[in-house]
């Protein structure tokens, strides 16, 4: 998904700034930067200020316009300081990412920033479908063009990171009611033989232990070793 995110810089005065949002982008995973009319690119100050995401800065893209840098997108979400007379509705950071991912999942999606003094102008805005602006003190509400690329790109990734966990934890094969029962039979009467709790008595030692468990949420695997560690002692005992 993090490969269908482009990330469209408009205008940008300074290359510096370009190579500290390529930085930005590549430490969240993100390493599709496109240009639209920057005002001096290429550049040894962007490649310098890049560091180690100078590979972000050599594959960048140039564009004329930014019909021409987002017109093969899906989803595009434009960064804006404040609201202008061609409004969008307003997504925070979080939700922000989390559209841009749903579409990314098979379409290419932008999120668009504009230059450092004048952010992006009406006609950059019709091409977006929403806007999302960073919260910030009121006392001092200047926002860095790469603190802004940051701040967005890391929504993003940590949007990411949350969707593979969890389908790394949707693909874990949870045991049932039945297997679960009998793992708790096997542990009490172990308990018990064990002389860890008292046989007929087991007063609210299996009860706390049930409720371990199902805290633990279990997969199969892990019910598996935990009856390799009952058979282990049995092992023993009955070696002893």
């Amino acid at each position: 998904m993090l490969n269908n995110v482009r990330v469209v810089l408009v205008r940008t005065y300074h290359p510096g700034n370009i190579g500290s949002a390529a930085r930005a982008m590549k430490t969240m995973g993100l390493t599709n930067l496109v240009l639209v009319n920057p005002l001096d690119f290429p550049s040894d100050e962007a490649t310098k200020m890049a560091a180690s995401a100078d590979d972000v800065i050599k594959n960048a893209t140039i564009c004329g316009s930014v019909y021409e840098a987002v017109k093969d997108c899906s989803m595009v979400i434009a960064s804006t300081a404040r609201s202008r007379a061609y409004d969008l509705p307003e997504l925070s950071p979080e939700e922000s990412a989390k559209q841009l991912l749903l579409s990314a999942k098979n379409k290419k999606v932008a999120l668009i920033f504009g230059p450092e003094r004048m952010g992006l102008s009406n006609e950059d805005l019709q091409f977006a479908k929403y806007r999302v602006t960073i919260p910030t003190s009121p006392e001092y509400s200047s926002l860095n063009l790469a603190a802004a690329v940051q701040t967005l790109s890391y929504e993003v990734f940590k949007q990411y990171s949350a969707s593979v966990s969890n389908q790394i934890e949707n693909k874990r094969e949870q045991p049932s009611i039945e297997q679960m029962e009998q793992y708790f039979i096997r542990l009490e009467e172990t308990l018990q033989d064990s002389g860890f709790i008292i046989k007929n008595h087991p007063g609210q030692i299996m009860q706390k232990l049930r409720s371990l468990f199902a805290r633990a949420q279990l997969d199969e695997v892990e019910l598996n070793i935990l009856h390799g560690i009952l058979a282990s002692y049995q092992r023993q005992k009955n070696k002893g």
